[in-house]
């Protein structure tokens, strides 16, 4: 297997920033050790798929676009009518598995560790940043945590996941993963912000 070399290695290295009042309020940073396996069916397949990978994943595929479900170390995202993204621990060998069970009439099984960027912010300021660039309502009511949305930043496709209170997730396809990552640190400087490496 291929070496997993990060697409934000050089930003990472440059180090946070002060923001007003030279205070840090934000850290950000790049999440490692995971991988993303996207499973589909077609339009006529969804029951079949879902019965081939039921017993693989301990889990039923969800039936709804936006909220994110726990499964054991795994987390479930439906992105589409007939899609989902699984993601696990780096060495989970699922998507091994889910090829083996989900046969080609019923529906497709692709590994995307290698093709996405997975960023992380954090802080009491986040949602006040990411509301100044994302076309999203951030109240704590509406986005909770858990909840996801395919969305864009600074032009660019990415997925973004509240994971925790303060804490943000973002997935961005690797090509443009520098992209958002500039764009980031850049909304973040009033702030300030910290890099975790």
């Amino acid at each position: 297997m291929l070496e997993r070399q990060s697409a934000l290695a050089e930003a990472l290295l440059q180090g946070g920033r002060d923001g007003s009042g030279d205070r840090r309020r934000l850290r950000i940073g790049e999440v490692r050790g995971w991988s993303l396996v996207q499973v589909a069916s077609f339009a006529t397949t969804l029951v079949e798929l879902e019965r081939a990978v039921r017993p693989l994943l301990g889990a039923d595929l969800l039936a709804k676009v936006g909220t994110a479900v726990v499964a054991g170390e795994r987390r479930l995202f439906k992105i589409g009518p007939e899609q989902f993204w699984i993601v696990g621990p780096e060495n989970d060998t699922l998507a091994a598995g889910l090829s083996q069970a989900v046969a080609p009439t019923v529906g497709a099984v692709t590994p995307l560790s290698h093709s996405r960027t997975r960023i992380f912010v954090e802080g009491a300021e986040a949602r006040v940043l990411l509301a100044s660039g994302i076309p999203l309502d951030f109240h704590p009511d509406v986005f909770r945590v858990e909840d996801f949305a395919l969305t864009g930043a600074h032009h660019t496709p990415i997925l973004l996941h509240r994971t925790a209170e303060s804490r943000y997730e973002i997935y961005a396809m690797r090509t443009f993963a520098r992209t958002v990552w500039d764009w980031l640190t850049d909304a973040a400087l009033p702030f300030g912000y910290e890099v975790v490496a």
